[in-house]
């Protein structure tokens, strides 16, 4: 498998790699601002909910701690992501994005269950939630700032595609929701004899258990090797729309969003000429290029062993 290795700097990629520069000095502002907003709304409302003795509160303030810690390690990765290639690690840094997610996700399903079991406490045991309007309002105006992250996130995510800044976005919209949700128990307490607060609280902690194994499952089909289908799919469309060309069997070697390197067996029309099999995959391999995918041909009758061959060789074993 094709690897990409350091070459020498040249003109042609000087707007590359200013490009290049300006991502990564944007998404790591968008995240240092992320995890210096977040901490900021933890502090607020961990005060607000302690004040009130609203667990719905106090969790939706822890929430906003693990946000910091995610986002923290959402900037690590993007210092590192557009890393240029060594012989360690030919193919990149891109695949960094993955383990960043995934430890997101992991911190966040933690916090989701600590407080799953402070709320099933609560159920049993629950003491009196004071309600006191300033408070109420100061943790409403969080729902603003939760809402303007999750905008500068997918603004972010929208110029610069990335698996991070997308979970970063539904994160967002979601603690919105979570605050919303424990401004409600918080309210309700007011009228209501019956533990609510902790009835919120474990519902907020579904959510976010449920939240976050979905981009843990994500992230770990996408390290341990799973078929990238949206590549495969494209490449094989690219393929199968050129002249002469009938069918294409297609892998990709995923690493990370901007970068990855395919081989393509390509099935012909009996009687399609060389010169315009040559013209077909230079096309393919421009179009690939464009969008970050180093594209090698596999030709069967010019190599013994083919992608073809390979399949072939595993349905016997």
């Amino acid at each position: 498998m094709p690897f990409r290795m350091k070459t020498k700097d040249s003109t042609g990629d000087a707007p590359k790699r200013a490009r290049s520069a300006d991502e990564r000095r944007m998404k790591l502002a968008v995240a240092c601002s992320a995890s210096g907003v977040n901490l900021v709304l933890g502090i607020v409302k961990v005060l607000a909910g302690v004040y009130t003795n609203s667990l719905s509160i106090v969790t939706d303030g822890v929430n906003n701690f693990g946000d910091v810690l995610s986002n923290a390690g959402a900037a690590a990765g993007f210092a590192v992501e557009n890393k240029a290639p060594t012989r360690r690690f030919p193919g990149g840094f891109g695949r960094v994005e993955y383990i960043v997610s995934f430890v997101m996700a992991i911190i966040i399903m933690a916090v989701g269950g600590g407080f799953m079991y402070s709320a099933l406490d609560r159920v049993f045991y629950h003491p009196v939630v004071t309600f006191a309007w300033a408070q109420f309002g100061i943790v409403a105006a969080t729902i603003a700032v939760k809402i303007g992250l999750a905008v500068m996130f997918r603004l972010s995510w929208k110029k610069f595609p990335s698996d991070v800044l997308k979970a970063q976005t539904a994160d967002s919209i979601l603690d919105a929701c979570i605050t919303t949700f424990a401004l409600l128990g918080l309210f309700l307490s007011r009228y209501i004899q019956f533990p609510v607060d902790a009835l919120i609280g474990i519902a907020i902690s579904v959510v976010m258990i449920v939240s976050g194994l979905k981009i843990a499952v994500s992230a770990f089909m996408k390290l341990a090797g799973a078929a990238d289908l949206a590549r495969v799919g494209g490449i094989k469309n690219l393929c199968i729309s050129q002249k002469g060309v009938t069918d294409a069997r297609v892998r990709v070697y995923d690493f990370g969003t901007k970068y990855a390197e395919a081989t393509v067996e390509i099935v012909w029309e009996d009687g399609s000429r060389r010169e315009e099999r040559a013209a077909a995959e230079r096309r393919i391999a421009d179009a690939a290029r464009r969008k970050g995918i180093s594209v090698t041909f596999v030709r069967s009758d010019e190599y013994e062993t083919t992608i073809a061959a390979e399949e072939r060789h595993k349905e016997g074993q």
